[in-house]
């Protein structure tokens, strides 16, 4: 069950998943995109994860680090679960860098729609990616793109970028390079991947006040 709400964010109910994904009703997601800078580089990065192949929506695609639903009675903080139950990774929310709400609107051809007040974080984290403890049955590997790559790759200066990645591999991870299109990744029907390069680069930086 997911709590629902009406066009202008206020709440109207609870609903069953599923269904309220047929019937194109609004309800809360957490995202969490994990930034760092290795220490023996000055350059930025962001981490995406690539989705197992046993998901029913977007198998083996890239998309947001961490990501899920929140369930009936969950406030966005409480979404932070999805970073441990994903990457193997116990975040406190105070942690999180919050960036506001992205209105996420698509509908699919395999009759979902999706009506997602989506609440956006920031999470700084320079460990390399092969420390992260993959749950398989969500995601199948991680890759680690630059932000002047991620900068380039998204605003269509670059038709691909070669990138750091692992792969789940029998219970740990094989670190390899990955070649990276923009139609690796989940279609959106906004520039919501160079928006999240672009305050990385900043974030990284040392500003303050940011948003999506």
């Amino acid at each position: 069950m997911i709590d629902i709400f009406d066009g202008n964010h206020q709440p109207i109910g609870t609903f069953e998943r599923v269904a309220a994904h047929k019937q194109g009703l609004w309800h809360h997601t957490f995202h969490c995109w994990i930034v760092g800078r290795a220490p023996a580089e000055s350059e930025g990065f962001v981490v995406l994860q690539l989705r197992s192949p046993s998901k029913k929506n977007y198998p083996n695609m890239l998309d947001i680090t961490a990501a899920g639903h929140l369930e009936a009675g969950e406030t966005p903080e409480d979404g932070v679960r999805e970073i441990e139950e994903e990457l193997g990774v116990a975040v406190e929310s105070g942690s999180l860098l919050y960036l506001g709400i992205k209105h996420d609107v698509m509908d699919e051809n395999n009759g979902v729609r999706n009506r997602e007040f989506s609440h956006v974080y920031l999470l700084r984290d320079d460990r390399p990616i092969d420390q992260y403890r993959l749950s398989e049955e969500e995601v199948s590997g991680l890759v680690r793109i630059s932000i002047a790559d991620g900068l380039a790759l998204f605003s269509g200066e670059k038709g691909s970028v070669s990138c750091q990645a692992i792969r789940a591999d029998s219970g740990g991870t094989a670190n390899f390079e990955r070649e990276v299109h923009v139609e690796d990744l989940i279609p959106r029907v906004d520039s919501y991947y160079l928006k999240i390069f672009a305050i990385a680069d900043l974030h990284l930086k040392g500003y303050k006040y940011l948003s999506i």
